[in-house]
């Protein structure tokens, strides 16, 4: 692929604060993007407002702390993730994206620091010596959408590899690896791929890479020795949602299972605010309930079965853990008949370490 044009197709210029400019996320900017004007900012300065847009690039450093336990959602297990705020945003373009709700900042925002929060996950793993601890880049952009361009992932990776109780996922809804095949220390790094059918990916998933994209990539980084995950979520119910859903469950037969370290799965759920802000979708026809956290999700008695035929169908080739993202103890009990704490494969998993 030719990265240099996909980011001068995806971005007109390029900011950034005089904290980063001599950072080597940087230096990789300006040598795939040499034609595009780049400004450094000064103490005080801001982007001008017309250049406040999502064709911006702006590289800055981490305020505060860098790696903060996923904020969960109030009423609903969370699964004690930790997060490494490396993007702001994201320009994939999914229509159901909360971040739609709630970023007022148009331009695309790097944190160039990785070693910052290189050095808090060591620190944590430290503290948490007998816990498994899961982190991420994912939580507030694409793990990958420009990890060619700026290079975070690899000091990341080689950074925690030694840490046989650290996994680090690069969570991703593109096909974005081949530059991070060859990396030797792979420690438990995990590569992390949403998922839906290929009928939703055109409707609803904006520049995202094709399934079949996500999916060859899933097989290279297995083959090169990286472990794997799967994300059903948001899982979008319509008639006849079976028919897209279940040979997809399916395509995963295909993968050796003991690479697979987890799946996850969500059902469409979303903020008052986002719905404001969101043209109409097809799928926001069907019937939603106000929950704990104040989002709108399917009603319990249609998210459960669609949860416990996800979870037959993976178990009958699949013993890698499997998890509902932001649901209910209720929702929790019935799908499984137990919470993630009392369930082997899972506890491990959902333990919240220390200082996250």
């Amino acid at each position: 692929m030719n990265y240099s044009a996909f980011y001068s197709d995806l971005f007109s210029r390029i900011y950034a604060s005089s904290d980063a400019v001599s950072s080597s996320a940087a230096d990789r900017v300006r040598d795939l993007l040499p034609a595009h004007p780049f400004t450094v900012l000064g103490e005080g300065e801001e982007i001008p407002s017309e250049y406040r847009t999502g064709k911006t690039l702006f590289l800055t450093t981490s305020r505060g702390n860098t790696v903060t336990r996923c904020p969960g959602s109030k009423g609903h297990v969370c699964c004690n993730y930790c997060t490494a705020d490396l993007y702001l945003g994201c320009t994939l373009g999914c229509s159901y994206c909360i971040m739609r709700g709630y970023l007022n900042f148009e331009p695309l925002t790097v944190y160039v620091d990785s070693e910052k929060s290189i050095t808090r996950i060591r620190e944590i793993a430290r503290e948490n010596p007998n816990r498994t601890i899961r982190v991420g880049t994912g939580e507030v952009g694409d793990s990958l959408l420009l990890d060619p361009l700026c290079g975070l992932s690899e000091s990341f990776i080689t950074g925690l590899s030694g840490l046989s109780n650290v996994f680090f996922e690069l969570k991703t809804k593109t096909h974005f690896v081949d530059h991070l095949l060859s990396i030797k220390e792979k420690g438990n790094t995990v590569f992390g791929f949403s998922l839906n059918p290929q009928e939703i990916i055109n409707q609803e998933e904006g520049s995202a890479s094709s399934l079949d994209e996500r999916l060859n990539a899933a097989d290279k980084a297995v083959k090169n020795g990286y472990l794997i995950s799967f994300h059903f979520d948001p899982i979008i119910l319509s008639d006849g949602w079976q028919e897209g859903y279940f040979p997809l469950i399916d395509m995963l037969r295909a993968f050796p299972q003991d690479r697979i370290a987890w799946i996850s799965l969500g059902t469409f759920r979303y903020p008052k605010i986002l719905k404001e802000v969101m043209d109409f979708r097809p799928y926001l026809r069907e019937e939603f309930v106000v929950c704990a956290d104040g989002k709108y999700r399917y009603l319990q008695r249609v998210r459960v079965p669609v949860y416990k035929e996800f979870l037959r169908r993976l178990r009958e080739f699949s013993s890698a853990p499997v998890y509902m993202c932001m649901e209910s103890r209720a929702v929790w009990e019935k799908v499984f008949g137990a919470l993630p704490g009392r369930i082997e494969g899972l506890r491990p998993i959902f333990h919240r370490p220390k200082g996250c």
